[in-house]
């Protein structure tokens, strides 16, 4: 069983003290009481630096044992103050998307993104909500932000969510101050395409996107993006228009998959 420091600490001197008795009584059989005392304090000094020598190794081990202590402290208090970082972060995520909720008169099915997959030509989200959370196929996917995707395949817990930075994603769009109508494609880098807008149309840098309400599958007014650029080729029929996406498809964690709009109600009109 391991002393008690203190009681080691005493343990020590008292060893000490009668090694130091004890050369002392074989000493004092030496005639000349001169060389007898000098022999005495020598031997004393070389008790006294042994035992502060002792003493500096208890004093290392000690601060190496609480230094080791103070790291995992501060590793502690590291880790619990990123994770309340993270609680305040998910906190604002989750109010941004309740106020999306309660703008959009649609049943929604919350979910998590629990994987993400970019094979090549399919960009996707893997949610942990399937056909037992009454999630189908064809159903349009949300977040604070703006669309997030469609649904292309469902098991009972779960469900893939095709995203918009896909070469096989296509979306009908609308300018929101034009009105007019272009569908949306992936340019294959960081921004998406407005297409078939005629050079007549009057688009502007800034104008928000939004989804065109001419498909099942999207319903109208959800953002998009942004117009980004405007180019013109002289030899064209159409504006070349690029979109910076609404949301940032690398930090999706949370989703609304869209069900279905609910009966007419008065009060939400």
């Amino acid at each position: 069983m391991k002393l008690p420091h203190y009681l080691s600490f005493v343990n020590k001197s008292l060893l000490l003290l009668a090694l130091y008795i004890f050369l002392s009584l074989v000493l004092m059989n030496f005639s000349n009481p001169d060389s007898l005392r000098g022999v005495r304090w020598a031997m004393l000094k070389t008790v006294e630096w042994v035992h502060s020598v002792q003493q500096s190794l208890d004093w290392s081990r000690e601060l190496a044992v609480e230094n080791e202590a103070l790291k995992q402290e501060n590793f502690d208090l590291h880790f619990a103050q990123q994770q309340l970082r993270e609680m305040i972060l998910e906190n604002r995520r989750l109010k941004k998307m309740l106020q999306l909720k309660e703008k959009m008169p649609y049943r929604f099915v919350a979910a998590q993104v629990i994987g993400q997959s970019s094979e090549l030509g399919f960009r996707s989200l893997i949610l942990n909500v399937g056909a037992q959370d009454s999630v189908a196929k064809n159903m349009a996917v949300v977040n604070a932000d703006g669309l997030v995707g469609k649904v292309v395949a469902v098991t009972q817990s779960q469900s893939i969510v095709q995203i918009l930075v896909d070469h096989n994603a296509f979306v009908s769009a609308r300018l929101e101050s034009s009105r007019e109508t272009g569908d949306i494609s992936w340019s294959g880098k960081a921004w998406l395409l407005l297409n078939n807008v005629p050079k007549t149309v009057d688009v502007l840098v800034g104008e928000a996107v939004v989804t065109s309400g001419l498909s099942r599958i999207y319903p109208p007014g959800i953002k998009i993006g942004i117009v980004s650029s405007i180019d013109e080729n002289q030899y064209a029929f159409f504006k070349e228009i690029k979109v910076k996406p609404a949301v940032d498809f690398g930090a999706v964690e949370e989703v609304f998959v869209i069900r279905d709009k609910p009966a007419e109600n008065p009060a939400r009109e």
